[in-house]
């Protein structure tokens, strides 16, 4: 078995995180670091350069991993796979459409594997989801609500995070994460994008919003707050699909409460959501639809259809059951968090070892997540 050895560019809080998590597999070892703000602690066991270029031109290594503040994504990455190495680049994957496009030129020229770290992909619960979601488990999905309630206190007025030269703004820096997921579950791409924000000062934009119409009908609310507590973060994601209600909790997703109309196939489905916990199940036939009030009277056009089906959306669906459960990972956010990056890094690997491999992200999904980002900032 090769082992992969791997340079990590920028050793903030993230790159330091990675380098734990990755060095903890098998065929990966970590051998170099560029770090220009003094994290580092001198080893015997790594290189450590200054000048990132420096690190990206090391003949030893097969992979590199960019993370640094993401208006320098574009521009190392694209350096990086012309000297020959495979690329794991920290979301955003730029700042701009144009460095965006031009990264997948680079890419296309020299062959080399690049992902971006939308671990959130990885994640067990979105994953079964995605699973559930093209297997129409649930029919359509119809809407998603993001809501995301992030502590500003790590985030002095001078932090890289408000200058949006830097960042890109909250939608570019952070929302790109939601924009990937919806995309991952509803197989979707934007038709429309519309956007709001709050600016607190010159300075901070700290509150902003979305609404996302997608080429299949999906309608998607997004809304990202960094002003607040840490005590108050909270992020939550709601998806209503034609038979199914759900919540997921967590910004890296733990857990979560699902509503379904269901029939047989599907409740062993729902066996592979981790931690999937039936919590009421009845029959349809012993249940009573209250959606309007008593003295209503019956409608033409429900005489009109089978009786056999449930229609949502005048889509006919064969179910037989109501049922509601809760899921959760029963582990902690680091743990789930360091086994997500795991996955991105061994999935890089089979590409690189198997051109035929298809990535859980490509750099494409990467592209379309900024791209809605960009609408919504404007």
């Amino acid at each position: 078995m090769k082992k992969y050895k791997v340079g990590i560019i920028g050793y903030g809080g993230f790159g330091r995180f990675l380098h734990y998590w990755l060095d903890r597999l098998e065929n990966v070892e970590i051998t170099a670091i560029t770090d220009s703000g003094n994290h580092f602690q001198a080893s015997e066991n790594l290189k450590s350069f200054t000048d990132w270029k420096d690190l990206i031109n090391d003949t030893e290594i097969d992979i590199v991993c960019i993370v640094t503040p993401p208006n320098l994504h574009a521009d190392m990455a694209c350096a990086a796979m012309k000297s020959g190495k495979h690329v794991l680049l920290e979301k955003p994957v730029a700042v701009t459409l144009e460095s965006a496009e031009r990264l997948l030129e680079v890419q296309k020229e020299t062959g080399m594997v690049i992902t971006v770290d939308h671990m959130i992909r990885y994640n067990p619960i979105i994953q079964q989801f995605m699973k559930l979601g093209k297997s129409n488990a649930f029919g359509k999905l119809r809407h998603v609500v993001v809501n995301n309630y992030a502590q500003d206190a790590a985030l002095p007025v001078d932090h890289w995070f408000w200058d949006e030269a830097i960042s890109g703004g909250i939608m570019v820096e952070h929302g790109v994460h939601f924009f990937d997921i919806v995309h991952a579950l509803g197989d979707q791409n934007h038709k429309q994008v519309f956007g709001c924000s709050h600016q607190r000062n010159e300075l901070q934009r700290d509150r902003v919003a979305a609404m996302v119409l997608y080429n299949d009908g999906l309608i998607a609310d997004y809304y990202h707050a960094f002003s607040g507590p840490g005590l108050f973060e909270q992020t939550t994601i709601h998806l209503a699909y034609d038979l199914a209600r759900v919540e997921i909790e967590g910004w890296m997703p733990l857990k979560g409460t699902l509503k379904a109309l269901v029939n047989d196939q599907t409740k062993k489905q729902l066996q592979q959501i981790p931690g999937w916990e039936l919590i009421e199940n009845n029959r349809l036939d012993a249940l009573r639809d209250v959606s309007r009030p008593e003295g209503w009277g019956d409608s033409d056009s429900e005489g009109s259809q089978s009786n056999e089906l449930t229609y949502c959306g005048g889509i006919g669906y064969d179910v037989s059951d109501m049922i509601s459960g809760n899921f959760e990972i029963h582990q902690t956010k680091g743990e789930v968090y360091g086994k997500c990056v795991q996955e991105i890094l061994s999935d890089m690997i089979l590409k690189i070892e198997n051109k035929d491999h298809k990535l859980t992200i490509t750099i494409e999904d990467a592209v379309e997540a900024l791209k809605i980002a960009l609408l919504a900032s404007q």
